[in-house]
């Protein structure tokens, strides 16, 4: 990666400007959530809650997605960040793979502990830099979703693209994974799915464009990579932008699942092409606020199924 093509911009909050210091009441915000987060993780809910459904064998299993590792960001853990992440989540969680969650919902035997899956989407190429030997020296595995018409060039991600007048000079870029990486990735041990061709919006597109990406990406992951069962995760991910025609489709063209992204958590009878996930990438998550989330607090989905009771 070549470091002088690329403009970093400072992470910032809304309501604050980049180097001035958080207000008193953006402070108490902060530490009235801390308070909060260390309630809810440690008053005893969240253990017997864990242990009744362990009896019950429907205990949690979270499956969590990641998009960059770097500086911080709404879309980027920091490495020190993700470090911790996974000494906590080794410590406190069963971590598996996508595949073995699947494995599991498809034999129907009962969950008896709470487990977590890793997973990132889009294909950036700290992903191989840094998250696949840090996830490896932790023992870790992963499943890496990538837009296959991005890999081993120089496109970006609409989502990255930044307003001209917010860069002095040159614009923001993140570098994206090579077909070299992610063979090397799989041989490692990584999973490698797909994210549709060209971070296309499966809810909001037609049905000649949800056939080309969904399975014109598993051929391309195929024929790059060698033929194997492999997972889809749908761009987005929210409930409208997942159409039924498209879940068909992808389960038409061979995929053993499909991810969604709006948070949940999953337990025995889990439908395989609704797998639950939840964000923690956001390098603004704190410790605490991370782990909370992963606990089960996470009221945007709650509020969202309470809306959608099909979720």
């Amino acid at each position: 990666m070549n470091e002088g093509s690329v403009k970093i911009l400072e992470p910032q909050t809304a309501g604050e400007v980049v180097g001035e210091t958080p207000s008193f009441a953006a402070r108490a915000r902060s530490w009235v959530k801390a308070v909060f987060f260390f309630i809810y993780l440690y008053c005893g809910y969240v253990q017997l809650r864990d242990y009744c459904l362990a009896l019950l064998g429907r205990s949690r299993a979270v499956v969590l997605y990641y998009h960059r590792l770097g500086k911080a960001d709404v879309l980027t853990r920091a490495p020190e960040q993700f470090s911790e992440d996974l000494n906590y989540l080794k410590q406190h969680y069963d971590c598996i793979s996508l595949r073995e969650l699947c494995q599991r919902l498809q034999s129907k035997q009962a969950f008896r502990r709470r487990a977590v899956v890793i997973t990132f989407d889009d294909g950036y190429r700290d992903n191989y830099l840094l998250a696949a030997p840090m996830l490896k020296k932790a023992g870790i595995t992963a499943t890496f979703f990538v837009s296959t018409g991005y890999m081993g060039t120089e496109r970006d991600f609409l989502h990255d693209l930044r307003d001209e007048k917010e860069v002095s000079e040159k614009p923001l870029r993140f570098p994206k994974l090579t077909w070299d990486d992610l063979r090397e990735m799989e041989r490692e041990g990584f999973e490698i799915g797909s994210h549709t061709v060209n971070h296309t919006n499966m809810g909001k597109t037609d049905k000649v464009s949800i056939e080309r990406e969904i399975v014109g990406s598993l051929a391309m992951l195929n024929c790059e990579l060698n033929e194997r069962p492999r997972a889809f995760s749908f761009p987005w991910g929210k409930p409208d932008d997942i159409s039924d025609y498209a879940l068909e489709i992808v389960r038409q063209a061979g995929y053993y699942t499909a991810v969604s992204a709006y948070g949940g958590s999953n337990t025995r009878g889990a439908n395989l092409f609704n797998i639950h996930r939840v964000d923690v990438g956001n390098g603004e998550l704190s410790r605490l606020a991370m782990r909370a989330r992963v606990a089960g607090f996470d009221p945007d989905f709650y509020r969202l199924k309470l809306k959608n009771r099909n979720i």
